[in-house]
């Protein structure tokens, strides 16, 4: 039986997949809806016929295995010896299938969920959406060549991963703590277009007056003014606050040995702006730049490519997509709020507010830019293996401590 491929032979592998699956017929092409319990297949000969219109597997080893004697029996039917699987990833239910597959020795790709979303109208020409119906819309997609890379990395950057996925979701809660303090408890303690007062400043705990300027005057001291419910529900939003922020420090400490066992880290921590964690970040959400042949894949992995709605001679406002990891774009803008704080990212970042004078929203705009350029500047550094040369990448040089 093989084993499973390593991530260089696999791009390549897709890379092939992703030009001839649009003409190739010799292949038995899976469309796989994955679910908690139980997966529905569908098998189709490409561009031919329809083999197994519906085939409801149990999501248990028995069932892989009767997946595994199906494909078996079609391809002794079709003669087909290829054998292309397409999913819709759904949480991490679909990766121990996917590894089953792999380790026979069928390619498996990943289907965008946009992308089947609008494709599954062009089915049968009804809205509804069923397990059957999206097992052939993955399919069709396959027999389309719309197909994503599903990479399976192994080692720390795995591990990395894990631990990012783990720091997105603390920081999630900690942004709920702040718009829960924000849009339930400050308007309570006085009018949000001024400062808090200090004498009700001073009877919130620690975390949340740092959330708060301080308002001119003496600094008063705590008395018990609050009544007792909304004390005890500040307290309480207090501990939250910071038990989540004692589990992001926590987080990122472990993030950084773990980062440093892999050889473009170094190279990324030379570049200005990015620190430990925002290197870890990059390196997890990234995972490997030879997957990409071109910077706008990567830019476009981080949602900061342009796009702007078109018709006729009109021209909409060009803007970023949005689209892809947004955690990878949070890593960008913290890169260029870091080369910001230096002399030369202060000059480049005047520069183009200067370039979008008028705008009112230049400063968004810019760092927007300088997030793009930051990004950038990573795809050169990691691609030469090669530290940051401020000669090579613009002239942006480290602030002198």
């Amino acid at each position: 039986m093989p084993t499973l491929q390593d991530n260089g032979q696999r791009i390549k592998r897709f890379r092939e997949l992703k030009t001839t699956l649009r003409t190739k017929r010799d292949r038995l092409l899976v469309g796989l809806d994955v679910a908690q319990a139980a997966h529905v297949v569908h098998l189709r000969h490409a561009h031919t016929r329809i083999v197994v219109p519906q085939l409801t597997i149990p999501n248990t080893t028995a069932g892989f295995a009767q997946l595994w004697a199906r494909l078996q029996q079609a391809q002794r039917a079709t003669g087909c010896r290829e054998v292309v699987c397409g999913l819709e990833p759904t949480g991490t239910y679909h990766e121990a299938v996917a590894q089953f597959l792999e380790a026979h020795g069928v390619d498996v790709v990943l289907i965008s969920s946009s992308i089947a979303y609008w494709n599954r109208r062009t089915q049968d020409g009804t809205w509804d959406k069923h397990d059957p119906k999206d097992a052939a819309n993955c399919a069709d997609l396959l027999e389309q060549g719309k197909v994503l890379f599903y990479s399976q990395p192994t080692g720390p950057l795995a591990e990395l991963r894990r631990l990012v996925k783990v720091l997105r979701r603390a920081r999630g809660e900690l942004a709920a703590c702040k718009a829960r303090w924000r849009t339930t408890l400050r308007p309570t303690l006085g009018p949000m277009g001024e400062p808090l007062p200090n004498r009700l400043r001073v009877e919130v705990p620690a975390v949340l007056q740092a959330w708060e300027p301080a308002a001119p005057g003496r600094p008063a001291v705590a008395k018990g003014r609050l009544p007792l419910g909304l004390a005890t529900a500040c307290t309480d939003l207090g501990a939250q606050v910071e038990a989540v922020q004692a589990r992001i420090t926590a987080i990122e400490q472990a993030l950084t040995p773990l980062a440093e066992r892999l050889p473009a880290y170094a190279l990324l921590r030379t570049i200005p702006g990015v620190g430990p964690t925002v290197a870890a970040i990059l390196l997890a959400e990234i995972g490997d730049v030879a997957w990409f042949t071109q910077f706008s894949q990567l830019r476009k992995l981080a949602g900061l490519d342009i796009i702007r709605a078109q018709s006729g001679q009109f021209a909409g406002q060009a803007r970023i997509s949005k689209c892809g990891r947004s955690l990878l774009r949070w890593a960008c803008y913290h890169a260029a709020m870091g080369l910001a704080r230096t002399t030369a990212g202060q000059a480049r970042l005047a520069a183009l507010k200067a370039k979008r004078r008028g705008d009112r929203y230049a400063g968004f705009k810019a760092i927007t830019e300088l997030a793009a350029k930051q990004l950038r500047v990573v795809w050169g550094v990691w691609r030469s293996g090669q530290p940051y040369d401020p000669r090579r990448a613009g002239g942006l040089q480290r602030q002198p401590r």
